[in-house]
C-alpha cells in the first residue's frame, strides 16, 4: 500500500504533467493606454488571460493579442481576452509586408522603385525613415534600409554622425524610395545620425538594435515598447488594427 506522502508526491507529478500538456494561452499586451486608470495598465503590461481591467470615465486601453487588436473605454469591467476570435488568415496581407524581413538584391542595392506607402510612412518597420527623428530599431544591421517619403524626383540623402566627422550620401534615383544603409557609417547601439534630404530640415535618429525579431505581434510590440522605437510600435499597431477590422473584428 501506497504511504501518504507517496500519493501525494505522484498527484503533484501527475498535476505537473497535465499542465506541462496542456496549452498556454498567449498574453495579451497593453499597447496604448489613456485616461485615469493610465498607470494600473501602461504600454508594455502583459496581462494574463484570466485577468480583469477595471476602467473609469474617460479610460482607453488598446490591447494586442494573436487575434489583433482591442481598444476598451470606460467605464466598465473588462476581460484581457476577447470572448471570440476573429478569422486571423483574413485581412493580414499588410501586417505580413509590414514585418518581414526585406533581404532581397533589389533592396539591398538600393534600386526598389516604386515602394512607397501612401500613408506617408515606411512599407516595413523595418526600414529606417529619413523623414523621422527619433529612436529607431534596427533588427539586423547587415541589411539595415533607408527609406524617404515623396520617391517621385530625384533627391540626395545627406547622413552624418552626431557624434564625429563621418558623412555619407546617398543619390535617390526619381522613384526610389528604398537605399542600403552606408557601409562606412556603423550600425551600433546608440548610435546618432543627423538625415538631411535635399531643402528639408534635419532629423536626427537613434539607433537601437532590436535583434531578430519575435515570430508574434505581440514580441514584436513589447520589444518596440521596451525599446522606445514609438513611430515603429505606432505602426505596427495601426496595421495590426487595420487587418482586425478587415478580419471582422472591432
Amino acid at each position: 500500500m501506497y504511504s501518504t506522502d507517496r500519493v501525494a508526491k505522484l498527484a503533484a507529478l501527475c498535476f505537473m504533467a497535465a499542465a506541462a500538456a496542456a496549452p498556454i494561452s498567449a498574453a495579451t499586451l497593453v499597447v496604448r493606454s489613456a485616461g485615469p486608470s493610465a498607470a494600473s495598465y501602461p504600454p508594455g503590461k502583459m496581462l494574463q488571460p484570466t485577468a480583469k481591467l477595471v476602467l473609469k470615465a474617460n479610460d482607453q486601453v488598446t490591447l494586442l493579442d494573436e487575434h489583433g487588436t482591442r481598444t476598451l473605454r470606460g467605464p466598465g469591467n473588462f476581460a484581457a481576452t476577447a470572448t471570440a476570435a476573429v478569422d486571423a488568415d483574413s485581412g493580414n496581407t499588410a501586417l505580413a509586408a509590414l514585418v518581414s524581413q526585406r533581404t532581397d538584391r533589389r533592396v539591398r542595392i538600393g534600386a526598389v522603385r516604386g515602394v512607397e506607402s501612401e500613408t506617408g510612412r515606411p512599407p516595413n518597420i523595418w526600414f529606417i525613415d529619413a523623414s523621422r527623428a527619433g529612436t529607431v530599431c534596427v533588427a539586423d544591421p547587415a541589411t539595415a534600409n533607408l527609406w524617404r517619403p515623396g520617391s517621385d524626383a530625384p533627391a540626395k540623402t545627406v547622413i552624418a554622425s552626431a557624434t564625429g566627422s563621418a558623412r555619407a550620401t546617398i543619390d535617390w534615383s526619381p522613384g526610389q524610395a528604398v537605399g542600403a544603409w552606408p557601409s562606412a557609417l556603423p550600425i551600433t547601439e546608440g548610435a546618432r545620425y543627423m538625415l538631411t534630404t535635399g531643402t528639408s530640415a534635419p532629423v536626427e535618429v537613434r539607433i537601437t538594435l532590436s535583434g531578430k525579431p519575435a515570430a508574434d505581434v505581440q514580441g514584436m510590440a513589447s520589444t518596440l515598447i521596451a525599446k522606445g522605437c514609438a513611430a515603429q510600435l505606432d505602426q505596427l499597431v495601426e496595421t495590426t488594427a487595420a487587418a482586425t477590422k478587415a478580419s471582422g473584428g472591432e
